[in-house]
């Protein structure tokens, strides 16, 4: 469940996870497991799991912990480095797979999906593969707020999501490990308790084993703006700044990811089998709308995997939201207009999509960054195969901060965008950042020790060093859809975040922008500069009309898409599963540990 940032409603689910229960359980017999391929013609298993990727993977992991349970995963990718090598490995590879435009070709782990135009902004790419995202993330490993859990609770009625109850199954899926500091900065010493910690859990989490400098400046300047030094994200508060806990191996300074936690250990489990190149078409329902199983695709070879408990969907904000509904269960206008039977009409099937965004400013700086370093790969690659330090061993996002929008920068603020709204939207997000948990922060702060632009734009070629802070949109407003374009899953879905389409979506990120030169402008900082103007995007950008404009070009996704399957109470007709993960208006059919610790224990 490694996330870069975090959003208020969907920290805990780390993939999409929906239930199709059955009526009984009952023992059966241990399966003996395909391993990673294999052909599966209308085989039968207790449970059927879409998707491998944290959430999917969390499931089959705890499930096969019961010798008399069997599983099967059902993963259209395969194994990362049968395709692209060791670039899902090594940390400091992890910006290779950053797609932004469309005119940049996949990779032969990206789906290839293409978002719906965008207004000022530039269509995106998906990926996949087993492991899922957790393969291509920045690594980044935090806990949510206590707020945002509080507020999930009263939401969805169910005391066990507030945040006392969940912090167990937070350290439940880690062993952290301490840093060796000897291979650190000593101004890159890193704060934290591990007594709370989990030490026992198949994720591993640690500090990289290097440190840029210019981190450390970083730090410096957040807390002179008064982003206070917090020590760590682990706690339940965010709002502050620290330096970042990474999910990556300490032994070896390599990704620590879903499949590498949770799968690869664990193959030889007799109960557990993987359908890797296995394309989910739909879900079997009887006619009492009981999930039967799900038919899928192998090559050329169509067939049944049966479940005799339960149907787990993990497939993804996206492709969660399209299965069910080329299944039948969704929208009924839209299912019908593509000629899907109707099994339950459920509207919020691919709606409440929010994403978050981000955007940068860089400087020419006076001291080493990867602007120069990266001259040295030869050096980098034998310090990281030879004892896991060096550069490579770091994402580089080394510093993290969260903040509220401070009191000078909201007094320009609309109604609309600082007050409490008397009739609230729907899907509990509105346009106020009032609506918000009280310890829910507006904005992060990220950096790169390098120049980044919007994504797109040419890196400069000068022999100098260059720097970035990045904003990212912790509270965004604008709220998207996903829909199908077909009744058959090997056709894309319609990805529409919406993005920036709100009036305090807007607002924010002027802040930030602004946030973001005062920053820049701390007199430690300033004195650390080659130059004292502005490289990117530079001085010519000052009205807050220059400034949307911008944000408006440069802003760019973090792939943090979800909650388009929304829990909910049952009375609810835009939830789609209520708090036990099970769809609404059929049978059968997060933390994926706590939901597995539910299944588990029968709930």
């Amino acid at each position: 469940m490694a996330t870069s940032s975090l959003s208020p409603y969907k920290l805990l689910v780390a993939a999409c996870l929906a239930r199709f229960c059955s009526s009984a359980a009952v023992a059966y017999p241990p399966y003996n497991a395909l391993s990673h391929s294999g052909h599966g013609h209308n085989l039968s298993f207790d449970y059927v799991i879409v998707g491998s990727g944290p959430g999917g993977l969390v499931m089959a992991n705890r499930l096969t912990e019961q010798a008399n349970v069997s599983v099967a995963v059902i993963e259209a990718g395969s194994l990362p480095e049968d395709t692209t090598g060791n670039l899902t490995t090594v940390p400091g590879y992890n910006f290779v797979f950053d797609l932004i435009s469309p005119a940049q070709a996949p990779s032969a782990i990206d789906w290839g999906f293409v978002t719906t135009p965008q207004p000022g902004l530039n269509d995106v790419l998906i990926l996949d593969q087993l492991g899922g995202s957790s393969n291509l993330n920045a690594m980044a490993w935090a806990e949510s707020s206590k707020g945002a859990f509080d507020r999930w609770a009263d939401e969805i009625g169910d005391e066990s999501f507030r945040f006392a109850t969940v912090e167990k199954y937070y350290n439940k899926a880690i062993t952290f490990t301490p840093p060796d500091q000897e291979s650190r900065r000593a101004n890159a010493t890193p704060s934290y308790d591990p007594a709370p910690l989990g030490k026992t859990g198949p994720l591993a989490i640690t500090y990289p084993a290097y440190a840029h400098s210019w981190s450390t400046w970083l730090l410096v300047a957040l807390q002179a703006i008064g982003v206070r030094n917090t020590d760590t994200f682990l706690t339940g508060n965010l709002n502050g700044s620290a330096w970042q806990v990474n999910t990556i191996n300490h032994t070896t300074g390599a990704r620590a990811s879903a499949d590498r936690a949770y799968l690869r250990p664990y193959l030889q489990r007799p109960n557990l089998a993987v359908f890797n190149g296995t394309l989910a078409e739909r879900i079997i329902f009887d006619g009492r709308k009981v999930a039967q199983g799900v038919q899928v695709t192998t090559g050329n070879s169509s067939y049944i995997l049966r479940a005799k408990r339960e149907v787990i969907l993990s497939g993804g904000s996206f492709q969660s939201s399209q299965l069910l509904q080329v299944s039948g269960v969704g929208p009924a206008a839209v299912l019908q207009e593509h000629g899907i039977p109707v099994i339950a009409d459920r509207p919020g099937v691919g709606l409440n999509m929010n994403d978050q965004l981000f955007f940068g400013i860089a400087h020419r700086v006076d001291l080493p960054t990867d602007s120069t370093l990266a001259a040295n790969v030869a050096l980098d690659v034998e310090l990281f195969n030879t004892n896991a330090t060096g550069r490579l061993t770091s994402p580089g996002g080394e510093i993290s901060g969260f903040e509220k929008i401070p009191a000078e920068l909201r007094a320009n603020f609309s109604a609309s965008t600082s007050e409490m709204p008397k009739l609230k939207r729907v899907f509990h997000l509105f346009a106020a950042l009032a609506s918000f948990p009280s310890d829910w922060p507006e904005m992060g702060y990220l950096t790169l020790p390098n120049f980044t632009g919007n994504g797109t734009a040419p890196s400069p070629n000068d022999g100098y060093n260059y720097a970035s802070i990045f904003a990212t949109l912790m509270a965004p407003t604008s709220i998207g859809n996903v829909s199908i374009s077909s009744s058959r899953m090997s056709d894309p879905p319609v990805i529409n975040p919406n993005w920036l389409t709100t009036q305090s979506d807007i607002e924010v990120s002027i802040a930030m922008f602004k946030r973001l030169r005062q920053a820049w402008a701390v007199p430690a900082l300033r004195n650390g500069l080659n130059t004292p103007e502005e490289y990117y995007p530079g001085p010519s950008v000052q009205t807050d009309a220059q400034i949307e404009a911008f944000i408006r070009s440069n802003m760019v996704p973090l792939y943090h898409g979800s909650a388009t399957n929304k829990m909910g109470k049952k009375g609810d007709e835009l939830a789609v599963v209520d708090s036990h993960g099970r769809v609404f208006g059929v049978e059968h059919h997060m933390l994926a540990e706590k939901i597995a610790d539910q299944v588990k224990n029968g709930q």
